[in-house]
């Protein structure tokens, strides 16, 4: 059975925010999404840096010295924790952080104006290029945030928090308007 999103009842589809013109930003809940955190043991930072490089139909994020966020789209949750438990046996350690996590894509123009609402980080692609990730806080909430294109990033959040802060980002992004896909 198909885990639910937690934000399934309040990303609803639709435009919303300011009705001039094409909207400023799209937003959209990455479900579902297969998430582990991977942590090198001692003295492997190299090697766990190599073997997640041999990975095949994920994505590699940094999340902190020697952590990393795999991610797939395509591999289910078991999946993706028994490939990566097997492959990095007494390399890391990896936990299944898939129920833990929602994560958002903000694209658009105005993605960077509204983020920068909420982070001291400096977005501008010379210091924030595309693939870099960054742990910072929003809102009140820690988030990971990626940018994955030029007006494109991710945001992770503990499934917890993940209602509080969807009502803050689309409060941020309604001045400028926004799509919900």
């Amino acid at each position: 059975m198909l885990r639910t999103s937690a934000l399934q009842s309040v990303a609803i589809q639709g435009r919303f925010g300011a009705d001039k013109g094409q909207p400023g930003l799209m937003l959209s809940v990455v479900h579902p999404l297969a998430i582990a955190m991977v942590i090198a043991r001692k003295g492997k930072s190299k090697v766990l840096k190599d073997a997640l490089a041999t990975l095949k139909s994920v994505n590699v994020l940094w999340a902190g010295p020697d952590q990393y966020y795999v991610q797939s789209t395509v591999k289910s949750e078991t999946a993706l924790y028994i490939e990566l438990k097997t492959k990095l046996a007494n390399i890391a350690s990896v936990t299944d952080q898939s129920h833990g996590r929602v994560t958002i894509r903000i694209s658009g123009p105005k993605a960077r104006a509204v983020l920068a609402k909420g982070t001291p980080i400096d977005l501008y692609t010379e210091e924030f290029p595309v693939g870099k990730s960054a742990l910072t806080q929003m809102a009140h909430v820690g988030v990971h945030l990626t940018r994955t294109g030029n007006d494109e990033f991710t945001l992770s959040v503990f499934r917890g928090f993940s209602e509080s802060f969807w009502e803050w980002l689309t409060s941020q992004s309604a001045e400028f308007g926004y799509q919900v896909g």
